[in-house]
């Protein structure tokens, strides 16, 4: 649902351009109807807004912790796989109860994901709650839920942001920039149950997939090469903005993130397009291999290429329809 919560952030990002807000997608992921799959649609305000960072839960590491779905919330996962699984023993997999895509408008939600389950947290003296559990140390316990991962990644964009202003001389970096790194920084999860609960990026599962801050800033590997573009330029419909990369040899992935903070108000307002050519393919952003299609719903777009051979790629940022103002952008693009 996009509603006053969210249409209220989009109009402070708008107007504030350099404020990324991190809001957790919820823990109302369930399974309903029992078939072992959990339900669409259940990512809860302001999560919903287009130019807010919404992140889900991804699966901790502590696999002798041995508290299972099923057990712990038995009306939500009645039926396997999710009922007999362990709530922290595979970090491929996804927290079964963070809530998933898409929004009312089909939107992509989550955008991102982060351990989620079993994280040590800090314990109030005030408090009574166990949390999870309690840890050694009283003033600290292990907690849950999406509101855990948010601040996980929180700190990444913290980090990230200081690394743009101390090693690359950007005194203000955008929302859409840093959302953009972040975004084309984070892995795909693999998942956990046959077929994958996670899927494959984009999708309403893992969104963009998994937070690595390591792959923003580095150290990179020697093949490996990081550019980034920060709404230097607006585009008015019908502009476009070219650039041209070379895949050098022993490289062989192209992945090309575009983001734009839009006007607020439910559904697009500004309509930008990512197309990348490459080794005489055209992809549009978002969209599957092949297709001719263009996302008309999402203010980020992303283009992944495998297995390139050496050459030149194009990458295009066209302006399909512009309802407010010109619109300018963030563009992150990694060569490896």
């Amino acid at each position: 649902m996009y509603d006053s919560q969210a249409n209220e952030l989009d109009t402070f990002v708008y107007a504030h351009r350099d404020m990324l807000i991190c809001f957790a997608a919820g823990n109302e992921g369930s399974d309903k109807d029992g078939n072992g799959q959990v339900d669409p649609n259940s990512v809860t305000p302001p999560g919903t807004a287009k130019n807010c960072l919404t992140i889900g839960a991804c699966e901790n590491n502590r696999p002798n912790e041995a508290m299972t779905y099923g057990r712990a919330w038995p009306d939500d996962f009645p039926a396997t796989p999710i009922s007999s699984d362990r709530v922290a023993n595979n970090p491929e997999g996804m927290v079964a109860f963070s809530s998933r895509g898409p929004t009312n408008d089909e939107r992509i939600k989550p955008d991102v994901v982060a351990p989620g389950s079993f994280i040590l947290s800090t314990r109030s003296r005030a408090t009574k709650s166990k949390g999870w559990k309690l840890s050694q140390d009283p003033l600290y316990m292990f907690e849950g839920g999406t509101r855990m991962a948010t601040p996980l990644v929180a700190g990444s964009v913290a980090v990230i942001r200081a690394f743009l202003r101390k090693s690359q001389g950007l005194k203000s970096p955008s929302a859409a920039l840093l959302k953009a790194l972040i975004i084309n920084g984070a892995r795909s999860l693999a998942g956990q149950y046959h077929p994958s609960e996670a899927g494959s990026v984009a999708n309403n599962n893992q969104g963009f997939g998994r937070v690595d801050v390591q792959a923003v800033v580095g150290p990179h590997a020697a093949n490996e090469e990081l550019q980034f573009f920060d709404e230097k330029k607006k585009l008015d419909a019908g502009d476009r903005e070219d650039r041209t990369v070379t895949i050098p040899a022993g490289s062989s992935r192209l992945k090309v993130t575009l983001v734009w903070t839009d006007p607020p108000g439910e559904g697009l307002q500004s309509d930008l397009d990512l197309v990348v050519v490459a080794n005489k393919q055209e992809r549009h952003g978002n969209m599957p291999a092949g297709s001719k299609d263009f996302d008309r719903r999402n203010n980020v777009e992303q283009v992944i290429f495998e297995n390139l051979p050496p050459g030149e790629a194009v990458i295009s940022v066209i302006a399909h329809s512009i309802a407010v103002a010109p619109q300018n952008y963030a563009l992150v693009i990694r060569v490896s």
